[in-house]
Parts: structure tokens; C-alpha cells; sequence
């Protein structure tokens, strides 16, 4: 009875952070249970890249919805060996989805990696709630990129787990690190690689403490099984790595483009353009957001309310009061250093103070793992801001130029600051360090940071001119009293937020000044801690994710609602073409491919040579290419905004015979070509294509035809008739991985032509010709990650076992 007793006091903490964890999930997430539905940039997205799929009612990893042409391994169809992973997924998310179901994996994630390191389990659920709710983790989930935040959560149990193998804990540490790198160490390439950039320094400083202590063997053997779990991990995405792999080859994340440029000696890495990849880094002085919220002024699309005084002069000025509130619902008060945002990266005026606190206090080389990663991680942010650092991990540091928004690696300081701040509060629990030093530390601590708040308070809107190069282009479309206002309010939020941070600084160092004199409870400390970091957090993170994000199902509904334009173009009794929506922002919206066939889209990672294709031809008219293309309509805007189809007569259609082919010996000559050839019967081949017209002899029959005969995706048949042999090509995207083709079911090679495209040589007589996408990283692939995937559960499955056994021989022991 006693050993029970024990037993359930031991899991209280535990049942206490789940009910925790689920309560504030869904306290903030609750638009979800009212059945509402969160639109983010990515989700809406997301509908336009598997609208073609929808349309044909088929499973495939290719959609020619987008781009005339892309493998959609990030956003299409589950892989197969999926289903064998998707239970764990749905258990630890406790079923929930969407915002809800972020918020638990986040709160779970961050628990289990605290208590990694020993810190108490109560306090490790206020440190959990800490770090979840960095302003970062939020506005990533109000976008929509879910990737991202499973690529955080999922990692952290991994990271864990690499600290329970060092502690010999092998049970939880094989276990932690096989379940979680199955499920999640693949799902955001980037954010994995920003997380175990901290994981390489921590690891760095646990060999310090392992070597100190002589235990060096013990962390060999972590470092070696951690490596064993994490490569069954990995097997056990093998297919999903080795298309992606291959994939990435053919993007701007694989290299620069083959066109030679006059920039060349800036940006030619072997990932993507240096310029490219740091369009969005974080400001030198924006580093200060950690503290101060607004700082540089919250987002480019600000709701400021009613309550603001950008209302108050627009009221002013005799704007009515509907028209008034519409424009404060998007203000671009943001005036930093990246081209745009959604939001600062916030970790909370309490966790500075308390990583300075840390910075103070806490001895050995946790501390000094954390500051490096820490200052590593702003550094790296500051990208084209601090370009001799960021060139020198571009260029020297393995797969780093593979990424873009270099600002996003401050994830790793939303990590880093609070539990350097925890391990403060845990050394002043467990009274590792003197009183005496800890209560001056909380002076100098609450000094510096309230200090730095309360100094922009006074004195921030002297500092500034409160402009931004972004503001150019807006303001030159508003009159110069409104360019005022906003200025004005810049300022204002700049003052009020450094006067807000100051504010809860003193109350969290008061709280805490209280506990180590003993005037307050340690179960009133934590509570009263955990409290004010929410109150503090919150309402910030609901600044930048507020229920706008959500529609209801009616709203929801609306957005793939067709519009007249695309109910017109869907009448054309043409099965195949595609379409050049002028109307909008044709490269960075997925919209048009929802119903339609778009030579645009978006995707972070397009095609290396379809960019070319846009910066060199579509992005100037080529009209040549955009009738190779196959472009039969244009959707405009004109001057009274309504949006209408444009019929292309001299779109080329799915296939043609050329009668000539003209070989050129470098990529840029190949693309220039593009601008003077008739492409209607002359078609230009890179020097590498040439055997495979070695035998072409120019040919003409008037009389020859080649048409699509069916269409699924990523299976396209065509009918050709000819009296001579000829070259055909095809308006389809040449990629050089999966895409076998056939004549008359026998398998044959085709080869690239005009840069992008498909060409195949066609004997004369009556064929079949056949375009199937069947690519073997995929189906051979999948097969090796399935037996990966049975080799993880056998692992765990046996740890299980042993784990009972010996607790069973345990207990007969002590009955005994």
C-alpha cells in the first residue's frame, strides 16, 4: 500500500503537466473547437498543390499544377512506409490537429527535453510553457509552415534522448532518439540542422564535463549508441531522404544557376545564391526584440485597433469610422531590417533577465554551451548584416548554404536563453549557490536587462529616424499626414513596449528576490513565476496569431470557390494547357493552381532551371516561351479590377515535331537561343544531349501529327503519326530522376531540349508514346525504410520487455 502511495505521488508532476499542457493548448487554440479553420499562408498554399490531384482523383509525386511541371515529395502524397509512423504522431499530439495539436507537441517536446537535464519536474512544465511560447513558435504556426514546427518539436526529444544516453538512462535515451528521428528528424531539413548545431556544441561541452569527472568512456558509448538510433532513424526515412536528395540536386537549394552572371564572384556556392538565401536577416540593433516585442515595430501588416494613433488622425481627417478600422487591421508599422515579417522573435523580458541571471550564477560548461549557441545563433541571424561570419559558414560549413532566412536559426536562442535562465532557477532551488550571491546577481541581472527597457523608453524615440527602405513603395501610395501618423506610432510602440518589458522584469525579480529570502513559498514561487511568463508571453503571441487566422467553414469554404474567370477558362474543351495569372503575384501563390494549370506557383525550393526560365524569359514576356509552354490564357486586372481570361492563339500545345535541331555548347547559349530560334520547328540542345540526335536527319512530312491521348499526372500518353523519323517535344518539364518513357511499350531514353523540356526521337509510322513517373528512390526506397521501421519497434519492443522483467524482479526482491 505504501509503495503505492509513493508510486502515484511520483507521477502527480506528470498527469499535472498533461492536464497543464492540454488546458493552455486549447485555451488558445479554442477558435478549433469551435470548428473554425486556420488559414495560414502555407495551408492555402498547400490546397493549390494538390488541387490537381484532387481534380484527377489520383495518388502521385508529380503535379504539372505548378511550375509546367514539379515532384511534390515535400507536399504531396504520404510515402507508403507512412502508415506505420502515423499512429505515434496522432498518440503524441493526444489527436488534436492544427493549433492545438502544435502547441501539446511544442509543451511535450520542451518537458521532456528539460527533464533531460535534470531539472525539476514542476519547474521543467513552467520552463516547457516558457519556451513554447516565444513569439517564433507561434507566428510559424499561423502561417501555416506545421513542417517547421514538427521539425522543432519532434527534434527535442532527440536531443533529449542524447542526454539520457549519457546518463546512462539507455532505456529512455534509445527510445527517445529511434521514435522521434523516425518521425521528425526529416520533416524540416533546416530546422534539424539548426538544432543540432546546438546539439554539436552542448555535445562539445559534455565531453568537457565528461573528461573533467572521468567518464569519458561513458559518453563513447552515448556518442556511439546515439549514432546507432539516429541511423535507424534515418533508414527509417530512407525514401523520403533519397528523393528529396535527389530532388534538391535539381532546385536553387542544389547550386547556382548554370548561367553564367556577372554576380557570379558574390554568389556562386553549391546551395543557393548568398544573396538569395540572406534576403531576410535579422538587423544588428533588431536582436533587441528578445527583449522588447516591438522594437522594430511588430510585423509589416500590424493590426493596431482602434485604440491607436494612426485611427486617431485617420478620424481626424474625416475618414469614416468602417474604412478607418479596416486600414488599422494592417499597418506596416515594421521597420527593420528584413524586407518584411510577421513578427519579432520574442523570448520574453523575464527568460533575459533570467539568462542574464544564469550568465551570473550557474557554473561549469553548460553555461558556456548555452552562450556560445546563444551568440552563434544571432550571429548567424544577422546574415547579410554581418557577412564575413555568414560567408565563412557558407562557404565552409557542410550543407549551410543549403538554407534560406538565415533569421530563422534564432530558434535556437528561443532554446538556449530559457534553459540557461532554468538552470539559474534550478541552482537557486537546490541552494548550489550562496545566497548572498544570488540575491546581488538579481540585482545586476534586473539592472541590465530593465535598465536597457527602461533607457528605450526614455529615450528610444530620440534614437531613431523610425523609416525603413520597405517603406519607399507604401508611402509614395498614402499622404504624407498618414506617413506621419505611422512614424508617430512606431514610436509609440516602441516606448510602450520597452516600458511593458521593464515592468515585468521588476515583477519577475521581485518574485523571485522574495523566494531566495524566504518570504515566499517555493509552491507559490513556481506558481507565481509560471504566471507572469504566461501573462508576459501570451498576449504578445496573440498580437501576431489572433483569431483572424481562423475562417469559418463557411469563409473556408469560399476560398476555392471558383471565380467567373476560372469557370470560363474551364469550359475550353482543350484537356491539357496552362495558364500565366498576371492578376496577382504569379510566383508566390498557389492559388491559380487549384483548379487551373499554372506556369507559376510558389515553392520555396523551385526547379533550378524553371527559375532561370523565369528570370530570363517569362519574367520579360518571352512570348516564344510562354507559347512552348503551352500558355493558353493570360489572367489580368483591368483598370476597374475585375479579373479576366485572355485566350493565347499562339499557344503550342502539348507536343510538336521540329524539323531542325541546333546544338550549343554552354547553358547560357542554350538560353539565349530561346530569343531567337522559331521554336514552332527548331529546337536547341545543350552539347551533353548530342548523341542522342546523332543520327537525326532534318525531315519534313506536312501531314505528321502527335497529340495527347490521355492524362493522369504523372502518366501521359500521346498518339504520333509520321512518314519520316522525327523529334518531338513535349511541353513537360524535363527532370532526370523517375520520368521513363516508352514507345509502343518498350523503354526508350528522351532527353532535354530548349532548356527545360522534354524531346524524344519518334521513328516514322504510327506510335504510342508513353511519359511514366515511377521514381525508384521512392518504391525501392520505401522498401528500406519499412525494414528500418520494423527493426525500430523490435528495438523498443525489447527494451520493454527487459524494462519489465527486471522491475518485476525488483518488486519480488522487496517483497522478499
Amino acid at each position: 500500500m505504501i509503495m503505492k502511495k509513493e508510486t502515484w505521488k511520483k507521477y502527480v508532476p506528470y498527469i499535472a503537466a498533461l492536464l497543464i499542457f492540454v488546458t493552455i493548448a486549447m485555451a488558445f487554440g479554442y477558435p478549433v473547437l469551435e470548428g473554425k479553420v486556420l488559414q495560414g499562408d502555407d495551408l492555402v498554399n498547400t490546397r493549390g498543390w494538390g488541387g490537381e490531384l484532387a481534380q484527377y482523383g489520383v495518388e502521385s509525386f508529380w503535379t504539372n499544377s505548378m511550375f509546367c511541371g514539379i515532384p511534390i515529395y515535400q507536399f504531396g502524397i504520404e510515402q507508403p512506409s507512412s502508415k506505420w509512423l502515423n499512429p505515434l504522431e496522432t498518440i503524441y499530439q493526444l489527436g488534436f490537429e492544427s493549433t492545438i495539436g502544435c502547441i501539446i507537441i511544442y509543451l511535450f517536446g520542451f518537458f521532456i527535453f528539460l527533464r533531460s537535464y535534470r531539472v525539476n519536474k514542476w519547474m521543467s512544465i513552467i520552463g516547457a510553457i516558457a519556451i513554447t511560447f516565444s513569439s517564433y513558435f507561434f507566428i510559424i504556426i499561423g502561417a501555416g509552415h506545421f513542417n517547421k514546427v514538427y521539425g522543432i518539436a519532434y527534434v527535442m526529444p532527440i536531443l533529449a534522448g542524447f542526454n539520457f544516453l549519457l546518463q546512462k538512462r539507455y532505456g529512455w535515451g534509445i527510445t527517445l532518439t529511434l521514435l522521434f528521428s523516425a518521425i521528425g528528424l526529416m520533416t524540416h531539413p533546416q530546422m534539424t540542422y539548426y538544432l543540432f548545431m546546438f546539439l554539436g556544441v552542448m555535445a562539445i561541452a559534455e565531453l568537457y564535463k565528461h573528461i573533467k569527472e572521468k567518464t569519458w568512456k561513458d559518453y563513447i558509448i552515448g556518442v556511439a549508441i546515439f549514432g546507432i538510433c539516429l541511423g535507424i532513424g534515418i533508414g527509417t526515412g530512407y525514401g523520403k531522404m533519397k528523393s528529396n536528395n535527389e530532388y534538391v540536386k535539381e532546385t536553387m537549394r542544389g547550386g547556382h544557376s548554370e548561367l553564367a552572371k556577372d554576380n557570379d564572384t558574390q554568389n556562386k556556392t553549391k546551395g543557393l545564391d548568398l544573396d538569395y538565401a540572406t534576403a531576410w536577416s535579422y538587423g544588428i540593433d533588431e536582436t533587441l526584440t528578445l527583449l522588447i516585442p516591438n522594437f522594430k515595430g511588430g510585423s509589416s501588416h500590424y493590426h493596431l485597433g482602434t485604440d491607436s494613433k494612426v485611427f486617431e488622425v485617420l478620424k481626424e481627417k474625416g475618414v469614416p469610422n468602417r474604412d478607418a478600422e479596416d486600414f488599422c487591421r494592417s499597418v506596416p508599422t515594421y521597420w527593420g531590417a528584413q524586407p518584411f515579417t510577421s513578427g519579432p522573435v520574442y523570448v520574453g523580458a523575464i527568460i533575459c533577465f533570467l539568462f542574464v541571471l544564469g550568465l551570473l550564477i550557474v557554473k561549469g560548461p553548460y553555461k558556456w554551451g548555452l552562450l556560445v549557441a546563444t551568440i552563434l545563433s544571432i550571429l548567424l541571424a544577422w546574415g547579410k548584416n554581418f557577412m564575413p561570419f555568414t560567408e565563412l559558414f557558407f562557404n565552409y560549413f557542410p550543407m549551410y548554404d543549403k538554407f534560406r532566412t538565415v533569421s530563422s536559426i534564432l530558434v535556437v536562442a528561443e532554446i538556449t536563453m530559457p534553459l540557461l535562465g532554468f538552470f539559474a532557477l534550478k541552482a537557486i532551488v537546490d541552494k548550489t549557490v550562496a545566497k548572498e550571491k544570488v540575491i546581488k546577481s538579481i540585482y545586476i541581472a534586473a539592472g541590465i536587462t530593465a535598465g536597457i527597457s527602461l533607457f528605450f523608453a526614455l529615450f528610444g524615440g530620440l534614437l531613431y529616424n523610425f523609416s525603413a527602405t520597405s517603406d519607399e513603395q507604401i508611402f509614395s501610395q498614402i499622404p504624407e499626414w498618414l506617413q506621419n501618423a505611422i512614424l508617430a506610432e512606431r514610436v509609440s510602440m516602441l516606448r510602450s513596449d520597452s516600458f511593458r518589458s521593464f515592468v515585468f522584469i521588476l515583477l519577475g525579480a521581485s518574485v523571485l528576490w522574495l523566494y531566495v529570502k524566504e518570504k515566499m513559498k517555493y509552491s507559490y514561487f513556481l506558481v507565481a513565476l509560471g504566471f507572469l511568463i504566461l501573462v508576459d508571453l501570451w498576449p504578445v503571441d496573440k498580437r501576431y496569431f489572433s483569431d483572424d487566422k481562423y475562417a469559418t467553414p463557411k469563409e473556408d469554404k469560399n476560398y476555392g470557390k471558383k471565380q467567373p474567370y476560372e469557370e470560363y477558362i474551364l469550359q475550353d474543351p482543350d484537356p491539357h494547357f496552362r495558364v500565366f495569372n498576371l492578376a496577382t503575384s504569379s510566383f508566390s501563390e498557389a492559388r491559380t493552381s487549384l483548379y487551373l494549370k499554372s506556369i507559376g506557383g510558389y515553392h520555396p525550393a523551385k526547379l533550378r532551371r524553371y527559375q532561370d526560365l523565369i528570370d530570363q524569359h517569362i519574367s520579360k514576356i518571352n512570348m516564344g516561351v510562354l507559347n512552348m509552354l503551352n500558355t493558353k490564357y493570360f489572367i489580368v486586372k483591368e483598370n476597374n479590377g475585375e479579373i479576366i481570361p485572355q485566350r493565347n492563339p499562339d499557344a503550342m500545345g502539348n507536343c510538336w515535331f521540329v524539323d531542325s535541331v541546333v546544338v550549343v555548347n554552354t547553358p547560357n547559349e542554350e538560353s539565349d537561343a530561346l530569343n531567337t530560334i522559331n521554336i514552332k520547328n527548331t529546337a536547341v540542345l545543350d552539347k551533353k544531349f548530342e548523341s542522342f540526335v546523332k543520327d537525326f536527319v532534318p525531315g519534313h512530312d506536312s501531314t505528321a501529327t502527335i497529340s495527347l491521348k490521355s492524362y493522369l499526372t504523372s502518366t501521359i500518353e500521346y498518339t504520333s503519326k509520321s512518314a519520316v523519323p522525327s523529334i518531338a517535344v513535349f511541353s513537360e518539364v524535363y527532370y532526370p530522376y523517375g520520368w521513363n518513357a516508352y514507345i509502343d511499350g518498350k523503354p526508350v531514353e528522351h532527353f532535354r531540349v530548349n532548356y527545360t523540356l522534354r524531346a524524344l526521337p519518334i521513328p516514322a509510322g504510327e506510335h504510342v508514346i508513353k511519359f511514366d513517373f515511377h521514381p525508384d528512390s521512392i518504391y525501392i526506397g520505401e522498401k528500406i525504410s519499412t525494414a528500418f521501421i520494423f527493426l525500430m519497434y523490435g528495438i523498443i519492443a525489447t527494451i520493454i520487455i527487459v524494462s519489465v522483467v527486471k522491475n518485476r524482479k525488483k518488486e519480488k526482491k522487496k517483497i522478499e
